[in-house]
């Protein structure tokens, strides 16, 4: 532990980009968050995706009451796009990205800073976010330093919640180094963005106070709908990231395939779920097959916890009990969401 929740954070401007597409419903309130922020040298960069509702109207009409708003209407590209547009016009000294259904509290920004100056880092990120409805702060607060190999080994565990929000980036470090979204991924872009940040970052800040809120009932997300295509992107985001590592480590490898076994594991419960199991039989099978080839390697490895390990040999076992399962807890999930 570093250091505590610090009020003395410096006066960098912080460029907050949101990418938005058909978020009539959660726009306001997102918007709204992010402009009740306790830190106030910020510019808000709302990016709308080609929206079809009533969120340009919305986004135009909230702009006009507040100077640090930025509109950008595109046509639709996808998300990355959006975030890509975001980045190139942003003028700030940070970036923190905020999806449109998600809102943060009155302190995001200004712990997020305070992580920056505990840690002396250009990457900092915390580990907890509100995800049930009222859900309480964490208790015990820390804060760490991480090496690069210790926060991409961090970032590809099950730890912590894919996606490149509840996160704070130094623009330099991105744009000197070229790293954007990748516009031909649309499941996995956030991780393969993440986890290059974090090995070319000198060391990665890492909190664990809750500030971001975190939808998981929204039926619209791209996390939510199945669409094979999406496991078959997800898939090919993990095989890139794996091809193009530069802190090639057994303690990060560890955590890539412990990923990959999961999602393996993800896809086969999902193909069940949707009763497709005849339609994507070699999908079936060839994730089956990892999951199988893995689940021993993990066996007597320590950095594995027990129950992922049993997670895993269960859906090599039984995939049906395995199915049956993920239904009651995504159903858990979604009744318990965070809510407005």
């Amino acid at each position: 532990m570093l250091g505590n929740f610090s009020n003395d954070t410096s006066k960098s401007l912080v460029s907050i980009i949101v990418p938005a597409f058909n978020a009539e419903k959660y726009i306001e309130k997102c918007i709204s968050s992010i402009l009740d922020q306790t830190y106030t040298d910020i510019e808000v960069i709302v990016v709308d995706d080609g929206s079809t509702d009533k969120t340009r109207q919305l986004i135009d009409i909230i702009s006009q009451q507040d100077s640090r708003i930025r509109v950008l209407h595109k046509k639709n590209a996808g998300v990355s796009a959006a975030r890509n547009s975001g980045i190139e016009i942003s003028t700030g000294d940070y970036l923190v990205f905020v999806d449109a259904d998600d809102f943060i509290t009155q302190d995001y920004v200004e712990y997020m800073q305070s992580l920056i100056e505990n840690t002396d880092s250009e990457f900092c990120l915390s580990k907890r976010c509100f995800t049930k409805s009222g859900e309480k702060q964490t208790q015990s607060e820390n804060i760490e330093k991480l090496t690069p190999e210790e926060a991409t080994a961090l970032l590809l565990s099950p730890d912590v919640i894919v996606g490149c929000w509840n996160k704070i980036f130094k623009r330099s470090l991105i744009v000197n180094n070229n790293i954007w979204f990748s516009t031909t991924l649309f499941y996995g872009e956030g991780l393969t963005f993440i986890t290059t940040v974090s090995q070319i970052s000198k060391s990665v800040g890492v909190g664990n106070r809750k500030v971001y809120y975190y939808r998981r009932n929204n039926e619209a997300s791209a996390t939510t709908k199945f669409d094979i295509n999406k496991l078959y992107n997800g898939e090919k985001a993990l095989k890139n990231i794996r091809k193009q590592l530069l802190i090639n480590t057994p303690k990060v490898n560890t955590m890539l395939n412990l990923h990959l076994s999961l999602f393996s594991l993800g896809a086969l419960v999902k193909i069940k779920s949707n009763g497709l199991k005849k339609e994507y039989l070699k999908d079936y099978k060839r994730w089956r097959s990892y999951i199988r080839h893995n689940s021993f390697k993990f066996l007597f490895n320590g950095e594995v916890s027990l129950y992922r390990k049993l997670l895993l040999f269960g859906g090599c076992l039984c995939p049906w009990l395995m199915m049956k399962l993920e239904n009651i807890r995504r159903s858990r999930i979604s009744a318990n969401s965070v809510d407005d």
